[in-house]
């Protein structure tokens, strides 16, 4: 198979992916909304099925540029989401969704593998088998990209909620500067790419991933689009 039809099945497999996990973030935080009492959720209609609700054009464009993603952020009524706790039980929703869906569709895909079917990336009934992998994968990748903590992702705003009240101007001040935090970790992380030939992402990644993907897939892999971008969130 040539490069240049690697690359596009490669690319192309992203979009059933994104498509499944991007939603499945976002459904998970309305389900853990809807759990806390938060009714809402469902009355504005984020169990739908429907994944023009909750993609972002910019989460979108992570996929296919970086390997991560968000969607839409799912609106919840404060005064039904107000405690410590559920604040972070909230926040937890959409990890702990596609940690589920990785989980789930790693053991199918263990099982059909065993079963004979076959693994590969060119135009034959292996790319199924593929098509499955790429689903588990940006679903766990999803999984521990919003688990870090960054101003904007899940894991920063669990830190946030147990925090907050203990230096509140401190998280207003990070929180105002969110666009300029975005634009420094970029930086860092092509500047460790530059002069590191390694990727940044991955690193800070693996201790969400490793373990998530040897729970689903019973091993550490990541995904790559040849000669463009890869991320593997595994030990060296």
């Amino acid at each position: 198979m040539s490069n240049f039809i690697a690359f596009i099945l490669s690319a192309l497999l992203l979009v059933p992916a994104l498509l499944i996990a991007i939603p499945v973030h976002e459904m998970g935080h309305a389900a853990a909304a809807y759990v806390l009492g938060d009714r809402s959720v469902r009355y504005f209609g984020y169990f739908s099925l429907n994944p023009r609700r909750f993609l972002d054009p910019f989460g979108v464009i992570a996929v296919f540029v970086a390997l991560v993603g968000w969607g839409r952020r799912v609106p919840v009524q404060p005064n039904r989401i107000s405690t410590t706790g559920q604040r972070i039980i909230h926040e937890l929703g959409g990890p702990v969704a596609n940690l589920v869906v990785a989980i789930v569709l790693g053991i199918l895909l263990r099982a059909l593998l065993h079963l004979g079917l076959p693994f590969s990336y060119d135009l034959s009934l292996g790319l199924l088998g593929a098509a499955i992998f790429v689903i588990v994968f940006l679903n766990l990748s999803i999984f521990a990209f919003q688990l870090l903590p960054i101003p904007g992702l899940d894991g920063w705003n669990i830190v946030e909620a147990i925090f907050r009240n203990r230096n509140a101007r401190f998280f207003y001040q990070v929180n105002s500067r969110r666009q300029q935090i975005w634009v420094g970790c970029v930086v860092v992380i092509f500047l460790w790419q530059l002069l590191q030939g390694g990727s940044l992402l991955s690193l800070v990644m693996t201790p969400f991933y490793w373990p998530a993907s040897l729970i689903s897939l019973g091993g550490c892999g990541g995904y790559a689009i040849p000669g463009f971008i890869g991320l593997h969130p595994c030990p060296p």
